[in-house]
């Protein structure tokens, strides 16, 4: 018998996915030109003329009200929603949208998300009449029909509302719009013990069909395991939790976060299983497998029962304030004051962080608690710094150590044995934005080399849209504060797709590479370099910047400067 056996080879029996408009790619080239930083609700003129001889620009905008200035506003802590901790978790039905029409008083929606642009008006270069005519309604259409490669969510991520939702009769409507969610959509998979697995039609509980389809499900097994497939959407990076019922050696939970609600699904299988299981993701595809082996080898009738459900995800800044203890299981040092810690939740669940994503953690200083944010790196930096494929849901850290940084100095005391208390992951990095780029620019200082890590590996196991370039420059103060230099040099020689290139500070005589802090001139260097006899334009190049407040608001000045505009940059600034 052949110890590969399918549920009769037949289509998967989950719902389907849904399907997802592409972006065009034959733009003329007047609408490349103008109105790229608008919001997307604004009319693009077919005059390639500019009130303030930038071709972007279709207005004149009062000084102090540049892109430059739209960011620092957006990070000064100002509330730009005029709603407090409720921003970002309201449901917003049209009536309530439509309220939301005045100057003084504007919210639009764009591909069902809700943003309060009051305060984006003066630095909107198409002009606040053009900005009007999207306020108050949902302005998917004119933004699909004028520039629908403008990166909208990182220009508004600070001005967001919430999302925009149907009018359902049986619900009052200032419930909805105050968060109230209505009762989850369930359907359950049912597998008869009978060698053909059969799937029984989808129980709709609900008035109206969910927003996001259920993930498709499928299954393989073999003699002496078991792998159940979930087919979430293209780059959606889901955030994957596998929870085991302790008293059950049969029944588990697996939660799938993405697209901004959260599928549950509920399994008991046919017998028992092993714990844990192995996570493998392919972000391209959306595909998450995990392989369980079996207690007794040997072939199963069909799977068991796998119940499915949806709702609505909470506002993701609670994500973190949800604590799990962590031990440490290794700890080796990076350099003469930077640590690598790889920590492993240790109970019957499993947490896979999202590429680009961070997490919170916590501790306790005197009787007060203190916490700060770090983005987890690839676990392969404990051995060869190369793509590969991974198995482990461990969270790996890179910790600074300040002297007088209080949770930094309370991290790098830890030894193995002891135990952290961090958050669930959290952040806004969507990898959607670069499914069809495949030339990258990263722009990284000192511990900001921490979320370009694990992007870089994303990047370079790529198949279906393959990467062709990326090239880091990487800042620093002096040669012995480069972290992972030996791990990235050794990378660049085995790919040759990638490039570093270390830039001090503060060198000593005996540094021969590039030194200064960040400028537009070197950043063009490096471009043009990167880009030789390659075919590709300054427009096809997208930009991850990391690094301390002052370096993010520099480098994106920089790259404004030598015209690369806001749609192609990622922001960390979690």
């Amino acid at each position: 018998m052949n110890d590969k056996t399918r549920s009769e080879e037949k289509p998967s029996k989950g719902s389907k996915t849904g399907t997802f408009k592409s972006v065009p790619t034959l733009v003329p080239p007047v609408l490349r030109e103008v109105g790229k930083l608008a919001v997307g609700v604004a009319s693009v003129s077919s005059s390639s003329g500019s009130a303030t001889g930038n071709p972007r620009n279709k207005v004149a905008l009062l000084p102090g009200h540049s892109l430059m200035d739209w960011i620092r506003l957006g990070t000064s802590g100002k509330d730009l929603t005029g709603l407090g901790s409720a921003a970002g978790s309201l449901s917003v039905v049209k009536e309530e949208l439509a309220k939301h029409s005045r100057r003084s008083d504007a919210w639009t929606a764009i591909r069902g998300r809700v943003y309060n642009i009051t305060e984006y008006f003066p630095f909107h270069p198409g002009g606040e009449e053009e900005l009007m005519k999207g306020a108050g309604i949902d302005a998917t259409t004119l933004f699909e029909q004028i520039h629908p490669w403008v990166n909208y969510e990182q220009i508004l991520q600070k001005c967001y509302v919430g999302k925009l939702v149907a009018i359902d009769p049986n619900v009052d409507t200032e419930a909805l719009f105050f968060g109230e969610k209505p009762s989850s959509t369930k359907v359950e998979v049912s597998s008869p013990k009978t060698p053909d697995s059969q799937v029984e039609s989808p129980i709709k509980e609900d008035s109206e069909l969910p927003s996001h389809p259920l993930p498709r499900f499928d299954w393989i097994q073999k003699l002496d395991s078991i792998t159940i497939i979930f087919y979430t959407r293209s780059f959606s990076n889901p955030l994957v939790e596998v929870h085991k019922t302790p008293t059950s050696g049969t029944a588990l939970q697996i939660t799938l976060t993405y697209d901004e609600t959260i599928f549950r699904n509920e399994m008991t299988f046919f017998d028992r299983v092993h714990w844990p299981c192995d996570v493998r993701m392919t972000l391209e595809t959306g595909k998450v497998e995990l392989t369980f082996r079996k207690y007794v080898s040997g072939v199963w009738e069909n799977y068991g029962v796998l119940k499915q459900q949806s709702k609505p995800a909470n506002n993701n800044s609670s994500a973190g304030q949800i604590k799990s203890k962590y031990f440490i299981i290794k700890k080796i040092p990076v350099n003469y004051n930077t640590y690598l810690f790889m920590l492993d939740k240790q109970d019957e669940s499993i947490v896979v962080v999202p590429v680009g994503k961070h997490i919170r953690l916590f501790g306790t200083m005197n009787e007060n608690e203190i916490s700060r944010s770090y983005t987890p790196v690839p676990d392969n930096l404990f051995e060869k710094f190369v793509p590969h494929e991974r198995k482990n849901h461990n969270v790996c850290l890179m910790v600074k150590r300040y002297p007088e940084g209080r949770i930094s100095r309370y991290i790098t005391d830890k030894e193995v044995g002891d135990s952290f208390v961090i958050s669930k992951p959290f952040g806004g990095m969507d990898l959607k934005v670069i499914e069809k780029r495949d030339t990258f620019i990263m722009l990284a200082g000192g511990t900001g080399i921490t979320p370009m890590l694990g992007l870089l590996m994303f990047l370079l196991e790529r198949k279906i849209k393959k990467c062709q370039f990326v090239r880091l420059l990487f800042y620093n103060r002096t040669e012995k504060d480069i972290l992972f230099r030996a791990q990235l040099e050794e990378l660049s020689k085995k790919d040759r797709r990638f490039k570093v290139t270390n830039v001090l500070s503060s060198a000593d005589n005996t540094w021969d590479g590039k030194k200064g802090h960040i400028n537009s001139e070197l950043i063009q260097d490096a471009i043009q370099e990167h880009l030789q006899d390659t075919g590709y334009t300054i427009r096809d190049i997208f930009t991850f910047i990391c690094g301390p407040s002052e370096f993010n608001q520099l480098a994106v000045k920089c790259l404004e400067e030598i015209s690369i505009p806001l749609e192609q940059i990622h922001l960390f600034d979690g």
